[in-house]
């Protein structure tokens, strides 16, 4: 390898590593990126669960958001058979000045039972519905620069039982106002970034492959 080949390939190496070296400072800055989780508890009877969000997107300043990547919310606000809980993915958590201050999520659930037996069975006629719905949210507010922010529940869920022309009774009716909701912070993991080993032996490479396709072009 001739001089002047010698010190292409020098400063082939050296720019790649540089940029690189950008990459690598730019990715310090999320070293301190997490997976955080949270368990909530609504009230002393409202309901709990847990939620789980990375805050790699957060900057510090001023009022920010970020969608809860997965959660559920155990309550007894729902109709549906077998419905126990609401999935919390994609509901908002709130931040002020890079601190977590509390959930911005709503959600409802609605069934419809019908029985109906017609006169010709046995036990016929008869006929009754049981119409359930139920609705509840959660909002965060607070006052920025003092430290006050509070997170409240509301919520209702009721079972309508009727016939063909008439609701004669309400089942299961349960209405909460205002219940306040308490976070616990339980888990925080690191999110993995590249190691600098990584971004040298990719740098060296990459400036490698440089050199030879322009070998390869001179060569043609």
């Amino acid at each position: 390898m001739n001089q002047k080949k010698s010190q292409k390939l020098v400063r082939a190496i050296g720019s790649t590593i540089l940029c690189f070296a950008a990459l690598s400072l730019a990715a310090g800055d999320k070293v301190q990126a997490a997976v955080i989780t949270y368990n909530f508890q609504v009230g002393e009877d409202g309901g709990n669960g847990f939620f789980k969000f990375s805050n790699s997107s957060l900057t510090g300043i001023g009022d920010e958001e970020i969608a809860v990547s997965e959660g559920r919310f155990n309550t007894f606000m729902t109709v549906s058979p077998g419905k126990t809980y609401y999935d919390l993915a994609g509901k908002i958590a709130l931040f002020y000045q890079g601190e977590f201050r509390g959930l911005r999520a709503s959600d409802g659930d609605s069934s419809i039972t019908e029985i109906d037996i017609p006169p010709e069975v046995e036990g016929g006629p008869y006929y009754i519905k049981y119409d359930g719905r139920a609705s509840w949210s959660v909002d965060t507010s607070g006052r920025s620069g003092i430290g006050i922010w509070k997170s409240y529940f509301s919520g209702y869920r009721e079972v309508l039982i009727g016939d063909r022309n008439r609701t004669f009774a309400v089942d299961g009716r349960r209405i909460i106002n205002g219940s306040e909701v308490f976070y616990t912070l339980v888990d925080t993991v690191a999110e993995p970034v590249p190691e600098p080993i990584t971004f040298a032996g990719t740098a060296l490479a990459m400036a490698g492959l440089s050199w030879l396709k322009s070998q390869k072009k001179q060569a043609v």
